[in-house]
């Protein structure tokens, strides 16, 4: 049986926000000009945006819900991935995570929701994901070749891949990164990078890696604990995240094909807030001070300390402060 809502969507996307007309669209799909209408009014409730104008048609501006065919309609590279949306998750890194335990994964997965109930960042922080203002996604990638998997230049590498993403839909703020997986905006907290691998319980080897990707868009109501130290990136937003999502996955996927190579790592370091500054980093129950000097050619964070410079790599960093920064995250 023939979807036509989803045929009905996929022609308002390719009219590219021109009016069809309902006859056309009857026409086109075989169907009545009343289910046209009703099938409108249904892609209507489940929040995209039609514009409709009386003897003229319909046409399509843009979702306030995330949606699969409408992410894949934007993408423009041809890079193949599976898009999955949903409603709520728990947490689309532990989503991706049991999706991966029970079937054998070929092809990358791209998993999307509105809100997450137990959103979280690294060392398990709580990551707020309210609903309808913000981007929780995870990209599940298969390791078929079992390689090592440089983690570091993974995470650099996707926080500039979210900055190029996020730039021309908001090219008045200034985006900055705070080593090793923070996105700034206006000194505070707007997203944030988890990347985590599972491993085959034979030889222990990678199998495949997920890489979260938090964004709080024009999110509001951030908890007392963290509303210091967490906002949104602007307060009202007229982008659709739909389109957005289909800039991160286009600009992760063409970077991490030679993510090895770290040819982003010059760009993650003009987008730092932490080069040239005075940090203090934990590492468990060890406190370092120091001046951040540069990241080496594994995405590590090289200090100058008063005992000479010191290598330290994201795996073994519980916390990395600016003491004289607006941000203390």
């Amino acid at each position: 049986m023939a979807d036509h809502q989803s045929q009905i969507l996929r022609a308002l996307l390719a009219s590219d926000n021109r009016y069809i007309s309902g006859n056309e669209l009857a026409k086109r799909f075989n169907i009545s000009r009343p289910a046209v209408y009703n099938n409108i009014l249904k892609l209507e409730q489940s929040g995209h945006i039609i514009e409709t104008r009386k003897g003229i048609g319909y046409a399509y501006l843009k979702s306030n819900c995330f949606n699969a065919q409408v992410i894949e309609h934007y993408r423009v590279t041809s890079y193949p991935v599976r898009v999955h949306v949903f409603d709520q998750l728990t947490s689309t890194n532990d989503y991706a995570k049991q999706y991966a335990t029970e079937r054998t994964v070929f092809k990358s997965q791209i998993f999307i929701t509105d809100t997450q109930t137990k959103g979280r960042g690294r060392l398990g922080r709580r990551f707020y994901s309210p609903s309808g203002t913000g981007i929780y996604m995870s990209l599940l990638i298969p390791m078929q070749t079992r390689q090592a998997i440089h983690s570091g230049l993974i995470t650099t590498g996707t926080a500039v891949c979210v900055v190029r993403s996020l730039k021309p839909f908001f090219p008045q703020v200034d985006f900055r990164v705070k080593w090793v997986n923070d996105i700034l905006a206006h000194d505070k907290k707007c997203g944030g990078i988890l990347t985590e691998t599972t491993s085959s319980l034979e030889d222990g080897s990678h199998e495949n890696v997920i890489i979260g990707i938090g964004l709080n868009i024009d999110s509001e109501g951030f908890p007392d604990p963290i509303k210091h130290k967490a906002g949104a990136i602007v307060a009202h937003s007229q982008a659709d995240r739909n389109q957005i999502v289909a800039r991160v996955i286009d600009n992760f996927f063409y970077m991490f094909q030679t993510y090895q190579t770290g040819n982003f790592l010059a760009e993650y370091a003009e987008l730092s807030d932490i080069l040239g500054r005075k940090i203090r980093v934990e590492m468990g129950t060890r406190v370092y001070t120091g001046i951040a000097d540069h990241f080496d050619n594994e995405g590590a964070l090289v200090m100058t300390t008063t005992s000479g410079q010191l290598t330290i790599s994201s795996g073994e960093v519980t916390k990395v402060y600016l003491p004289e920064s607006g941000y203390q995250g």
